[in-house]
């Protein structure tokens, strides 16, 4: 008779794989936002989720030209598709907290500004210091899911709020405001916040971020003020270097940059917290415990201090 009701129960068990996936797609919402936090293919998750339909008799989602929306069905079982996912990563965490060797994939996510701006000699220094630890570095302004397994380590530009994580307020991240010496040479340098109108600006397209920021510090700021409009923080570097105008980046990035120089220095810098966040299980992997204390270290020292671990 138990040997009936395993079989039973293992048939009816859904493939775990599938579980996350469905997940994934059904907390971003889109299958290419999902992709892009879980590096499977929307392909992948497309089938996946499908098939866990065909396995459950169920429809779990409704699919729509903007995305993926979940039935009344997929909702009520998405706190149950959590937790298994959840529990799946935990096993996972734990086996890999018993094995101490210093080699491995370690997989880290990031915004693309901390990406291109920050994070490359961090890694090369790391590299350096860790020559057999590899690391998966997944560049998106999307929020990658700790809890599920989408990365082990994730810097971030506040402190996330999910259960069972371990977070780490590393400084905060000044901005100033850079052109090309090309650029000033032409058009001059503004001695004020309020010359700035009479400037092009480089920035905010969809992303009003930087307008929200200047407006804050008293600017009134029109988007025509925002000559060249991009959201993404390496082009809107570039474009800066190109001297097509004025544009935001890390105040230590700037400085260190030859072909700018900063301009309303003797306002005060708008700042962003940065926050080092893994989840408390894989904590206890030596790997991915070593490369915490690595970036902790040599990113806390890119930024203005502040406090220490937090749970």
């Amino acid at each position: 008779m138990n040997s009936v009701n395993e079989t039973i129960t293992a048939a009816a068990t859904p493939d775990l794989t599938r579980v996350q996936s469905f997940c994934a797609v059904a907390h971003a919402g889109t299958l290419a936002v999902a992709a892009t936090a879980t590096g499977r293919s929307p392909a992948t998750l497309s089938r996946h989720v499908s098939a866990l339909e065909s396995e459950l008799a169920v429809s779990l989602f409704e699919r729509r030209g903007d995305g993926m929306a979940l039935t009344e069905t997929g909702v009520r079982l998405l706190e149950y598709a959590d937790a298994i996912a959840a529990a799946g990563h935990r096993f996972a965490a734990a086996a890999s907290g018993q094995q101490d060797s210093l080699s491995g994939t370690v997989r880290l996510t990031a915004s693309r500004g901390v990406a291109a701006g920050l994070l490359p000699p961090v890694l090369a220094a790391l590299r350096t210091a860790q020559p057999d630890i590899e690391i998966e570095l997944v560049v998106t302004d999307a929020t990658a899911n700790l809890l599920q397994r989408e990365a082990d380590i994730a810097v971030r530009m506040f402190r996330p709020e999910q259960a069972n994580l371990i977070t780490r307020h590393l400084g905060v991240l000044e901005f100033g405001a850079f052109a090309s010496h090309a650029y000033l040479s032409e058009r001059g340098e503004p001695g004020s916040l309020a010359a700035l109108a009479d400037h092009d600006l480089i920035g905010d397209d969809r992303d009003d971020q930087i307008r929200t920021s200047l407006e804050a510090l008293g600017v009134p700021v029109r988007r025509e003020m925002f000559r060249v409009r991009c959201d993404d923080s390496a082009t809107s570097w570039a474009l800066v270097l190109a001297g097509c105008g004025i544009g935001l980046t890390h105040v230590r990035r700037g400085r260190d940059e030859p072909r700018v120089r900063q301009v309303l220095s003797a306002v005060p810098p708008l700042t962003m917290p940065v926050w080092l966040t893994s989840h408390s299980e894989l904590r206890t992997s030596a790997r991915v415990r070593v490369v915490f204390d690595f970036l902790a270290t040599t990113l806390a020292g890119q930024l203005k201090p502040a406090g220490g671990l937090c749970r």
